[in-house]
């Protein structure tokens, strides 16, 4: 896809590049199919059905897996939050001081995940891209880390969140293949730095996996490495209690940096960054992404708290999630489509290859009414576009059963089954 692009922009705009191309680049973007839709939504932004325009469409790519954006007892404990605290939180906790509720919500991600200590930010990436610098460089004086005396260690298939921290830091950064420990070995016996940090994901959505991170957690040990793990999809869907993946394996001590969502099924937005206190204490004041800007805001933290309650005390919802994706997903097999990886949850990565097939694809689906958008090159290799279908705890069968009926169709009329 990538190169057809860029024959096509030399064959329209000559050798013309630089921030007066940007017009030109977008447009050829959004001549060829490239450009997303960015579709508007007025009603059900989280829900089964939404509205855009004035016609409902049933929705495929929301995060929302256990449908508590929308549960009422969630929407009181943010409303309950605003009528109290307003809707901002003032400024940076550095300079504006914490929110009592803010603190509560960090203590209950704390409990819910099995770590010490928690720091919560506005969003996911915020965590992310702010991480890296905070603990592999320098505060002041070469302390506690030199400059240059850091070293990360990243699957080939991180968010790219991950990719964008590792531009703000002085450490190398080496990428290993994705879930190839052999690699990783051998690329951590060839490093020269102090200070290793191994990242990787607890849930790949878009590959149907879930890491095994006690083989993590043990190539680390040996390499006398710490282990970061984003566990954005696992939180609040695997493990007994909802834990994510620390729980599921039962090794959340042993994860030295865990980092979360809590725009999927917790159903709200912002991200967080749980350890050792020591060192949430430490990034409190080095971490720049939360100095530096505004912390969540308190009706966020008021409508989380209720979710972390919902998702602590009733496992039926996991439950019912998780017979709805094994249905689909079996249903979308039996059709003849490759629906990628070996774990059952409810991230549904159905692979189509091509981009503009894909493009097709999604097109057709939502002529049909149905919302599932495609996912391409950035965030996955290219020729190896794929929907990332979610499956929410609010899905109907029926509603699964037409999903699936208009795939088929559309699948085999583009000759992908």
């Amino acid at each position: 896809m990538l190169r057809e692009l860029h024959t096509l922009y030399k064959e329209r705009c000559g050798d013309l590049t630089g921030l007066d191309s940007i017009e030109a680049f977008v447009e050829l973007l959004r001549g060829a199919g490239a450009y997303p839709p960015f579709e508007t939504i007025c009603d059900g932004v989280n829900e089964p059905f939404c509205t855009i325009g004035s016609r409902p469409y049933l929705l495929f790519c929301a995060n929302n897996y256990l449908a508590l954006s929308e549960h009422p007892a969630v929407k009181d404990g943010a409303i309950a939050a605003i009528e109290k605290y307003g809707i901002g939180p003032g400024g940076s906790r550095v300079i504006s001081g914490n929110i009592d509720i803010i603190e509560q919500l960090e203590a209950a991600i704390a409990e819910l995940t099995g770590t010490e200590d928690c720091l919560t930010f506005p969003t996911g990436y915020m965590a992310n891209v702010t991480v890296f610098q905070a603990l592999l460089d320098p505060f002041f004086l070469g302390m506690p880390c030199a400059k240059r005396s850091g070293a990360l260690f990243i699957d080939e298939f991180n968010h790219g969140s991950v990719v964008d921290g590792c531009a703000h830091t002085t450490a190398t950064v080496t990428t290993f293949s994705h879930n190839d420990l052999d690699d990783l070995q051998d690329k951590l016996e060839r490093c020269e730095q102090p200070n290793k940090l191994i990242v990787t994901e607890g849930v790949y959505s878009l590959e149907g996996e879930i890491a095994d991170i006690p083989a993590y957690v043990a190539i680390a040990r040996r390499n006398d490495a710490w282990l970061m793990v984003d566990d954005a999809h696992g939180i609040g869907v695997i493990g007994e209690h909802g834990g994510g993946v620390g729980e599921y394996y039962d090794c959340a001590d042993d994860i030295d940096i865990l980092m979360g969502c809590m725009d999927k099924a917790m159903g709200s937005t912002g991200g967080y960054l749980c350890a050792r206190k020591p060192v949430i204490d430490y990034l409190r004041i080095a971490a720049r992404s939360s100095i530096l800007s505004s912390a969540i805001q308190c009706g966020t933290a008021g409508g989380v708290l209720e979710a972390i309650r919902l998702i602590r005390s009733d496992g039926q919802r996991r439950e019912t999630l998780f017979a709805k994706a094994t249905y689909l997903r079996d249903r979308l097999r039996a059709l003849g489509f490759t629906v990628l990886g070996s774990h059952d949850i409810p991230s549904l990565p159905l692979l189509v290859g091509d981009e503009f097939t894909g493009v097709a694809f999604a097109e057709q689906l939502f002529e049909r009414g149905i919302l599932c958008s495609l996912v391409r090159w950035p965030a996955v290799p290219q020729g190896k576009a794929r929907f990332r279908i979610i499956v929410m705890q609010s899905h109907s069968y029926e509603q699964l059963d037409s999903f699936a009926r208009a795939c088929g169709e559309i699948g085999s009329r583009l000759g992908l089954i």
